[in-house]
C-alpha cells in the first residue's frame, strides 16, 4: 500500500480499493460484504488474503433478487463452522456474504444443470423458488448439526407432569423441504414437457397459451 495514501481523507470502500491491488481477489469478498462493514474488513487486513481464496472464483451474475438469505446473526445455525465469524469478519444485523455465495453458486449451478431458459420468466421463477428452498434445507441441516432428532416435550396438569419424546421441528422442517424441492423440479419437468406437447415458446404469454390450448381441447372433448 502506497505511504504516501492518507488514509484518513478517503472512504473505507477507496482503502479496500487501495488494498485490493495487491490482492486483486478481494473484489469477490467486496461484492458480497454489505458495505456498511467495511470497516470489519479493514480492522481485519492481514486475514483477508485467506478468506478472499474461499470467495473468489467465477462470480455468474446475481439475479435471484427474491432468494431469502438471511442476515448474519450471532444465532446464525452455522455459526460454529463460520469462516468469518471465526475471523471476526461477521457483519452482524446485514445479509449473509456466505449465503450470497451459495445463492451465486446455485444459480448457475441449477441452471445449468437443468438447461433453464433465463428468459423464461415462469422457469426463473421455479429456479428462485428452488433456491430458497435449498437455503431452508442447508438452515435445518445446520440446525441438526448436534444430531438432536426428538424433542421431549412436558405436559402439566395439575399436579401430574407427563413426558413424552417427539420428532425435532427442525427434523420434520427439512422432510417438507425435501418434498418441496422434488416437487419444484417436478414443476420444471411439466413446464417443458407443456411446451413441447403445446409448441409453445419461450415469452412472457407462455402460461397463457398453455390455459386458452387446454381449454380449447377440454371444449373438443365435451
Amino acid at each position: 500500500m502506497p505511504d504516501n495514501i492518507n488514509m484518513r481523507n478517503i472512504t473505507e470502500e477507496q482503502q479496500l480499493s487501495v488494498i485490493e491491488k495487491d490482492n486483486p481477489e478481494l473484489k469477490a469478498l467486496m461484492q458480497l460484504y454489505p458495505k456498511e462493514a467495511y470497516g470489519k474488513l479493514l480492522s481485519n487486513k492481514k486475514k483477508l488474503t485467506a478468506i478472499c481464496e474461499i470467495f473468489s472464483g467465477s462470480m455468474t451474475t446475481y439475479t435471484s433478487t427474491n432468494a431469502m438469505v438471511m442476515n448474519c446473526t450471532e444465532s446464525c445455525p452455522f455459526r460454529d463452522v463460520c469462516i468469518l465469524k471465526k475471523n471476526d469478519l461477521a457483519p452482524l444485523g446485514h445479509p449473509c456474504p456466505v449465503e450470497k455465495k451459495m445463492v451465486m453458486e446455485l444459480e448457475h449451478d441449477i441452471a445449468k444443470s437443468l438447461g433453464i431458459d433465463k428468459s423464461d420468466p415462469i422457469e426463473m421463477e421455479l429456479l428462485w423458488d428452488l433456491i430458497d428452498t435449498k437455503l431452508l434445507d442447508m438452515r435445518a441441516s445446520g440446525a441438526l448439526k448436534d444430531g438432536t432428532l426428538i424433542q421431549i416435550v412436558e405436559n402439566k396438569v395439575g399436579a401430574a407432569t407427563s413426558s413424552r419424546e417427539e420428532v425435532s421441528p427442525n427434523l420434520e422442517m427439512k422432510m417438507e423441504l425435501k418434498k418441496m424441492k422434488h416437487s419444484i423440479i417436478d414443476a420444471f419437468v411439466a413446464t417443458r414437457r407443456a411446451k413441447k406437447k403445446y409448441g409453445m415458446q419461450n415469452d412472457v404469454s407462455s402460461i397463457e397459451q398453455m390455459i386458452l390450448l387446454a381449454a380449447n381441447n377440454v371444449k373438443k372433448d365435451t
